[in-house]
């Protein structure tokens, strides 16, 4: 094998998995990293160029190579996310469990957003979403992700788990998809590869407990706990489950995959099966492990306190131009003289937001100025298709050429079917409003 790879690793993934299954993996591993997308099921249908489907993800495709998502417009206007296909099994194991869509969830670990995207196109509209991320500049890539895909009931935090123990927020899914030593992505990641030790393995097993116990208080009675890593031993996956499973606290949640056991092998402890492994040149995509675990007890858990007593209704300039999404019964959360339009804020727990929901005007004297997130949320408003062409000068942040000159006003700007954002047309010249954070530089 080369030398890239640890003869460490190579030793305890055959004492792992068996030598047959760690010859596909250490084969897969010196082959291309496979490219897939999971559609944005909100938005227009995108035309991909092809047919091959993720065996469990409604929405993902599995790509033959990798194209320049930059210059798609669709990819901006949050039509898709690129996401790997091993991840996406997320969303089998919450159609399998089933936990309630009118609840309160968390991903603790959240950057850069795809397990997110999956859990907000479970709720479906219901519930309320907390993203967590703690890096700032990961935390950035979150913000920028979710805002594209479009989804009113969430927000985002930046806290260390142990604030989540400190507060009264309950909620009633977390899934950790916990910081590891990365083993899954030795094929996508040469890092990966290089930073790889038996010290990383234990000081990551340390973090992963620290997440764990410092989320548990804050999981309901009858909750669902999701624990997910990139990563195939035994040290930071399966015993991790024992461990937790030992405490009495947990019980196995038991979601049944065998039929897709020609992709995804149990992670078995005796007879019992307590979380199940994707792994490359097995499934279609990169490593993972996940498992579900159930909180005993009782479902009387006490309610966290919401922060909807903190938000405040529309402003009348703002129905006023905008009267079409009266209907979607917002609340809206005021930061720096910019408003943020909440759905189901009464589930949102009264902690600490970077962003409350998504941006959607501000007031300038008697003048309503839409926002970003007005144009990536789901709503009826009419928009203005452009070619491709005029669609990348507008997310250039350029002028662009409009089919004829318009009456004076706000128009979303659309590319087959996807809006990208605001443009002001005065006369015969237009503003383009599109956010000075996103603008596209190729």
């Amino acid at each position: 094998m080369p030398e890239s790879i640890p003869k460490a690793f190579i030793s305890s993934l055959t004492a792992h998995f068996g030598e047959d299954t760690a010859d596909r993996v250490l084969k897969a591993l010196e082959t291309a990293t496979s490219v897939s997308i999971r559609l944005n099921p909100r938005k227009s249908a995108h035309v991909l160029p092809t047919k091959r489907r993720v065996p469990w993800a409604a929405q993902g495709y599995l790509l033959d190579s990798r194209p320049n998502y930059a210059l798609d417009p669709c990819f901006h206007g949050g039509s898709y996310y690129v996401q790997d296909s091993s991840s996406m099994v997320l969303e089998l194991l919450l159609n399998r469990c089933a936990p309630p869509r009118q609840g309160t969830y968390l991903d603790a670990c959240a950057a850069p957003g795809g397990k997110s995207t999956i859990l907000l196109d479970y709720l479906d509209g219901e519930g309320f979403l907390v993203a967590n991320e703690v890096d700032g500049k990961r935390n950035a890539v979150l913000r920028e992700n979710l805002m594209k895909w479009g989804h009113l009931n969430h927000g985002i935090t930046s806290l260390s788990t142990d604030r989540f123990k400190d507060s009264d927020a309950r909620f009633d899914v977390i899934l950790i998809d916990a910081p590891c030593s990365g083993e899954g992505m030795f094929r996508k990641d040469a890092f990966a590869r290089s930073q790889w030790s038996e010290e990383l393995i234990d000081s990551c097993i340390r973090t992963q407990q620290n997440i764990l116990q410092d989320l548990i208080p804050a999981l309901k009675d009858d909750g669902l706990l999701i624990y997910a890593t990139c990563t195939m031993n035994r040290k930071e996956n399966e015993e991790q489950i024992l461990h937790l499973l030992d405490t009495g606290t947990f019980e196995l949640a038991n979601p049944d995959l065998s039929d897709l056991k020609d992709f995804v092998l149990p992670a078995l402890h005796g007879n019992a099966i307590i979380g199940h492994y994707l792994l490359p040149g097995i499934s279609t995509g990169e490593g993972l492990f996940i498992a579900a675990l159930k909180k005993k007890g009782s479902s009387e858990s006490d309610p966290s306190s919401s922060i909807v007593h903190r938000l405040k209704n529309a402003d009348q300039a703002f129905e006023r131009t905008f009267p079409s999404l009266t209907p979607f019964a917002l609340h809206f959360w005021e930061w720096k003289e910019e408003n943020y339009g909440i759905q189901n804020a009464a589930y949102a727990p009264d902690v600490f937001y970077k962003r409350l929901g998504l941006p959607c005007y501000q007031i300038k004297g008697k003048d309503v100025i839409p926002m970003h997130g007005l144009a990536m949320m789901e709503s009826n408003i009419d928009h203005l298709a452009v070619d491709h062409e005029n669609a990348l000068r507008y997310l250039r942040k350029e002028s662009i050429y409009l089919p004829h000159e318009m009456p004076k006003g706000w128009y979303l700007i659309s590319y087959e079917g996807i809006k990208l954002g605001w443009l002001k047309a005065i006369g015969t010249r237009t503003n383009n409003y599109y956010p000075n954070g996103l603008r596209l530089r190729i």
